[in-house]
C-alpha cells in the first residue's frame, strides 16, 4: 500500500476484536507518533499507553460521546502541561499513529475528552495538565458496520478556495 492509499483507504473504527496488539507493532506506532513534529521543537506531549481495563472504563465517563471506548485493546492518551497544550502537535502526533497503525491493520479512532477533571482522576494525572484527547486502537471486528454518520466528503471545487475566500 502507498502512502496515499494508507491515507485515504483509512476509516475511524469503533468495534474490535479482544485480540491484543503485538508489542513490536504498538512500538511501531508510538513511534511514528514520536517523530510528529512539534511547534517550536518543546515537545510538550506525553503518551500514556493504556491496556488496563480499569483505566479504559473510568475514561468513559470524560467523554460526551465515548461509550465504546473500553472494548478497545488499548487506548493512547494525549497529556501536555496545560501551559505548553499545542492541539495542532496532538493532531499531528494522533494522525501519524492513526496511520501507521492502519498500515499495520489495526484500527483506530480518535477520542475527545470533554470532562477534564474525570480524565485527569483516571490516569492520575497533575492538575496543570490537560488530557484532551486520545484514539482507541484494536484489531477490527471483521464485518465492522458502516458508520450511521457516513457521507459523501465535500467535493474539491467546495472544499478548495484559490487565493481569496470569494
Amino acid at each position: 500500500m502507498t502512502p496515499y492509499e494508507n491515507i485515504i483507504s483509512k476509516r475511524d473504527l469503533r468495534m474490535y476484536t479482544d485480540q491484543p496488539i503485538a508489542e513490536d507493532v504498538m512500538q511501531r506506532i508510538l513511534q511514528a507518533g514520536r517523530m510528529a513534529g512539534s511547534a517550536k521543537n518543546i515537545e510538550a506531549n506525553r503518551l500514556i499507553l493504556i491496556t488496563d481495563q480499569g483505566v479504559q472504563d473510568a475514561l468513559v465517563a470524560a467523554g460526551d460521546f465515548v461509550s465504546w471506548i473500553g472494548s478497545s485493546a488499548a487506548i493512547i492518551g494525549f497529556v501536555s502541561p496545560t501551559a505548553e497544550l499545542r492541539m495542532f502537535d496532538v493532531g499531528r502526533q494522533g494522525q501519524n499513529m492513526m496511520l501507521a497503525a492502519h498500515a499495520e491493520g489495526i484500527g483506530t479512532c480518535p477520542v475527545t475528552l470533554q470532562h477534564q477533571d474525570i480524565a485527569r482522576a483516571a490516569v492520575g494525572l497533575p492538575d496543570d495538565w490537560s488530557f484532551p484527547m486520545a484514539i482507541t486502537l484494536g484489531h477490527p471486528v471483521e464485518d465492522h458496520p458502516d458508520s450511521p454518520l457516513k457521507r459523501q466528503r465535500v467535493a474539491m471545487d467546495d472544499l478548495v478556495l484559490h487565493n481569496r475566500w470569494s
